[in-house]
């Protein structure tokens, strides 16, 4: 995995896959595994595949403190200008499906590789996303949003 992110308790793993082809050449996606207190890590849910080609997708993971929230990072995503990025927040529902919740946030402008970092609350409540290439302090300076 390119990036990996456990639960507090350790029994919950997410792991990112950022050059999977699964929703496109090199779109990226992430599973989900949970311990299951014997000897096998089994997924839950669905894979989360990457919108496009070329999104990474799961380049960055985070997971809440349970491991029914997951935060991704697509640095590749072009949602806000090509390359400009996006992370994408999903909560388990609890049978069989992780479902977004929320809109995508994309990166601000072209180049940005906004979700290059991400880092959620243990609550799964509040989200912090880096851009490692934002403009906004400086050439490629970069920046942290927190929603």
């Amino acid at each position: 995995g390119y990036s990996v992110s456990l639960s507090s308790d350790g029994k919950v793993v997410a792991i990112g896959a950022t050059w999977n082809s699964g929703g496109g050449n090199n779109s990226g996606h992430v599973r989900i595994f949970t311990f299951d207190g014997r000897s096998r890590w089994v997924q839950i849910g669905q894979d989360i595949d990457g919108e496009a080609a070329d999104d990474w997708s799961g380049y960055s993971v985070s997971l809440s403190s349970d491991g029914k929230v997951v935060a991704i990072g697509a640095t590749g995503n072009d949602g806000g200008g090509s390359n400009s990025g996006h992370v994408r927040v999903f909560k388990f529902d609890y049978s069989s499906k992780w479902i977004q919740i929320g809109q995508d946030i994309d990166g601000e402008a072209a180049s940005d590789l906004s979700g290059t970092s991400v880092s959620l609350s243990s609550d799964g409540k509040v989200v912090a996303i880096g851009a490692r290439y934002n403009d906004g302090g400086g050439r490629d300076s970069g920046h942290v949003r927190i929603f």
